[in-house]
């Protein structure tokens, strides 16, 4: 068989858990590499041939990703005011910044990748712009903002909500959008993946619930993350 692959890496404030959970989904599959991998070049690692399990984002998918892996699912976060298969992001700045959040845009946003819809796509979607801080995760961007290296950041809602920066506030969250999908290598791979996926959610340790935030995943519209030839980076 082919060497294989894992990932579930988009929420690093919660590593033990979703090693815990790829265990139990790799001991349901009869498949799949003992432990997960921590890429630090996704593109590329979303791209093996044998990858039998990550979560990408929906902006590399509309970039064209969809048409090289298989969707398997989005994950259903239990967040308040997200429908099942979405999520959302907040846009924050340091406690006491009271500036508009164009203004404070335009004095230096932090994003952590420009390919990121809860990073970026969404602040292009509100139409702030200012000077970007690449910071390469979430938590780096909202410790630029606390830092001053940047004035405002589009944090994803749930790693938000897994490690809130006590030097930030929220100030705006954005509307509900396709949340960060489960994909898979092949097209043969998508069903037994997603029902042993299905079955570790539904049997997670509750503290393992409470801390990831996960609770099943779902399937939204294929258009949600079809190749959009018209979107750039």
């Amino acid at each position: 068989m082919t060497e294989t692959s894992a990932s579930l890496f988009m929420y690093p404030a919660t590593r033990p858990a979703w090693e815990r959970l790829w265990r139990d989904i790799r001991a349901r599959l009869g498949f799949g590499p003992e432990r997960l991998s921590w890429p630090e070049a996704p593109g590329t690692h979303w791209r093996d041939p044998g990858l039998v399990l990550s979560m990408t984002c929906s902006f590399p998918m509309r970039l064209g990703l969809s048409s090289e892996v298989s969707l398997v699912g989005s994950p259903v976060w239990d967040l308040p005011g997200l429908p099942p298969g979405t999520y959302a992001s907040h846009l924050v700045t340091r406690a006491g910044d009271a500036r508009p959040l164009p203004e404070a845009a335009a004095a230096g946003i932090a994003i952590n990748n420009l390919d990121s819809q809860s990073g970026r796509g969404v602040l292009r979607e509100a139409g702030l712009s200012g000077p970007l801080l690449v910071t390469g995760a979430h938590t780096a961007s909202m410790e630029a903002v606390a830092k001053a290296h940047a004035h405002l950041a589009a944090i994803d809602a749930v790693t938000w909500a897994q490690a809130p920066h006590p030097a930030l506030t929220v100030r705006a969250t954005t509307p509900p959008t396709a949340s960060t999908p489960f994909i898979t290598a092949r097209a043969e791979w998508r069903a037994p993946v997603r029902a042993a996926l299905e079955a570790a959610i539904a049997a997670m340790p509750a503290e393992d619930r409470i801390a990831t935030r996960l609770i099943a995943v779902t399937d939204q519209p294929a258009s949600a993350y079809a190749h959009d030839p018209t979107l750039t980076i």
